[in-house]
């Protein structure tokens, strides 16, 4: 019989090894992502050129001639990891089904968050919508509001604002990712005080520091200016405070009371 403290490490080498036997199929799948994501990369590259995002006195420049190739490698590279980790998640849940480690250490957690089927479908959904909602509010508010901040700010020096294209799509691929990031916190604070994690009282009592912890995250997650930090950091406190509500709303759920 296994102590308690050794069941993540056992956990963590039985991943390892099954990455060591699934590597093949993992880098396979990588490359197909990889070919995928090349022409889509192109697309989402064109649709980001022609859209309404470029303020009326700014322009784009290329440096040198392999800048667009290497970009949207880049972005297929990125394609290619998700893809390989769906794959690779999919395949651990299979094998964890019939890993004696897992059901034993599984066994062991309170049953009220272990999730049924339905409840992950509804958490995915619920994902899901929140994503959309983060990726309206970056199309439409932050990343226009942003572009036109900074333009005029450069302006208002007598400058010209050219932006190089790898520049412009990282800083707009930045922003659309922040938020819908920052989007997903109704998720994670939600699950975390009905299954009993935290309590309410708790994220109440010291929301200084969350708000100081907001303000960091933004930081790393945003692009370096003030009002970056703010657009990302002031959703986090807004649907974090939102959050508190509706479970304040909801009361306990039946496994604490």
């Amino acid at each position: 019989m296994m102590r308690v403290e050794e069941e993540p490490f056992l956990i963590l080498r039985s991943i390892g090894a099954r990455l060591r036997v699934r590597i093949s199929l993992i880098a396979g799948v990588a490359m197909v992502g990889l070919v995928i994501g090349y022409p889509v990369a192109g697309e989402g590259l064109e649709w980001l050129l022609s859209s309404s995002f470029l303020p009326d006195d700014a322009s784009i420049v290329v440096l040198h001639p392999m800048e667009v190739i290497l970009l949207r490698l880049r972005i297929a590279s990125y394609v290619g990891m998700a893809l390989a980790l769906l794959v690779f998640s999919i395949d651990l849940l299979r094998m964890g089904r019939g890993s004696e480690l897992v059901e034993d250490t599984l066994s062991d957690l309170n049953d009220s968050i272990i999730p049924h089927v339905g409840s992950a479908i509804l958490v995915v959904l619920c994902s899901l919508g929140l994503a959309g909602m983060g990726l309206l509010y970056s199309f439409e508010f932050v990343v226009p509001l942003l572009l036109q901040y900074l333009s005029a700010d450069a302006s208002s020096f007598g400058l010209s604002t050219t932006w190089q294209l790898e520049a412009w799509a990282g800083f707009i691929l930045s922003l659309i990712g922040a938020s819908v990031l920052v989007f997903q916190t109704p998720m994670l604070v939600f699950s975390l005080l009905r299954s009993g994690t935290i309590t309410r009282q708790g994220v109440t009592s010291r929301r200084r520091e969350i708000w100081f912890a907001t303000a960091v995250f933004s930081m790393l997650v945003s692009p370096p200016d003030p009002l970056s930090l703010l657009l990302i950091a002031l959703p986090v406190v807004l649907l974090m405070e939102a959050t508190l509500l509706l479970d304040f709303v909801l009361g306990r759920p039946y496994s604490q009371r």
